[in-house]
């Protein structure tokens, strides 16, 4: 049996469909896999072993090799933009992001009948520019992603990270209720909710928001989540109830678990909203030591800077009371 039919699973899971179907053996291990990938590139070389090879570098983290293969494999194959595409992700996993954005930007000047493959590789490329905070560009390719290709859910939700960084809160709505009709996906609902609640749009959200209580096992974050909303409607008891009964449940589930930065993030929003700003500053810092997303460390910055304002005020107070007792004294 070949080898191609043994790789089958994970270029399926990678979305990378190369191969024909066939029967499967047991995969080994990675290092198992490399070392016979090389017996086997040093016999012939060629485009799919050196992918092969390189989704196994990947998988133990070893991208500079991947991105070594997959060069090789472009040179082989230089038509495939499956290949164009995966080199872009090791590249962009080394910290070449200008390399990988280039990289992606020649691939879709290519002629292809095949519409999801430039649809994959805008939203690649949408990524990269994004982590290069160029949120408009990012969006542009997102959005022309998802006109190639509706049934993505991952890129709508991609494209509302990049509507949130642009504060476009009405856009943003809009794409995730198109990507609900799209798809019927539940992650989209939660994340429309998210938006509702960021809108301030605090009386549509309530009974999206009732109903995910009234079906959820687990109910920290939605009741966080009414408690945006009540907060938002005047209905600080309610709100404080709500925070309190969330964090009992999530520090019952922080403690019992290895660091889970959603959990942590919550606790941190949670003692945010009840106004520990202090605290929710240290669990959101833990959040993203656990590898958080990127938002928390601005959030970090956010919270620093209100306790840096907030002490250089009580410093100037204290200031104009030592002038205020000084002038007592002197007229005296």
């Amino acid at each position: 049996m070949s080898i191609q039919h043994r790789f089958l699973p994970t270029l399926r899971a990678l979305g990378l469909g190369l191969l024909a179907a066939g029967q499967v053996w047991a995969h080994e291990g990675p290092e198992h896999e490399i070392e016979e990938l090389t017996d086997l590139i040093a016999k012939g070389e060629t485009a799919d072993l050196l992918l092969q090879r390189a989704i196994e570098y990947r998988v133990i983290g070893k991208n500079s090799e991947a991105a070594t293969d997959l060069e090789r494999a472009s040179q082989l194959d230089s038509s495939s933009l499956l290949l164009q595409r995966e080199l872009g992700r090791a590249y962009f996993a080394i910290g070449k992001t200008n390399e990988a954005v280039d990289l992606l930007s020649h691939a879709l000047k290519a002629k292809t009948e095949q519409p999801t493959e430039l649809a994959s590789l805008r939203a690649l490329r949408a990524e990269f520019l994004g982590a290069r905070n160029e949120n408009k560009k990012a969006l542009e390719d997102c959005e022309a992603a998802i006109r190639l290709q509706l049934s993505n859910v991952e890129w709508y939700l991609l494209r509302s990270d990049f509507h949130r960084r642009l504060k476009l809160t009405k856009e943003r709505i809009a794409g995730l209720e198109q990507g609900i009709r799209e798809t019927g996906a539940g992650i989209l609902e939660t994340e429309r909710v998210e938006a509702l609640l960021e809108d301030a749009q605090y009386a549509t959200a309530l009974p999206l928001i009732e109903q995910e209580l009234k079906a959820s096992r687990i109910q920290g974050s939605w009741l966080i989540r009414r408690a945006r909303a009540r907060l938002g409607l005047g209905e600080k008891d309610a709100a404080k109830a709500d925070l309190e009964t969330a964090l009992r449940e999530i520090n019952r589930r922080v403690n019992s678990t290895a660091a889970n930065p959603t959990l942590l993030t919550e606790r941190a929003l949670a003692h945010e909203l009840l106004g520990a700003r202090e605290e929710a500053r240290g669990y959101y810092e833990q959040a993203r030591d656990a590898g958080a997303d990127d938002w928390v460390k601005d959030k970090i910055k956010t919270l620093k800077a209100e306790e840096e304002a907030r002490a250089k005020e009580l410093e100037k107070e204290k200031e104009k009371e030592k002038s205020r007792q000084a002038a007592g004294s002197d007229s005296k």
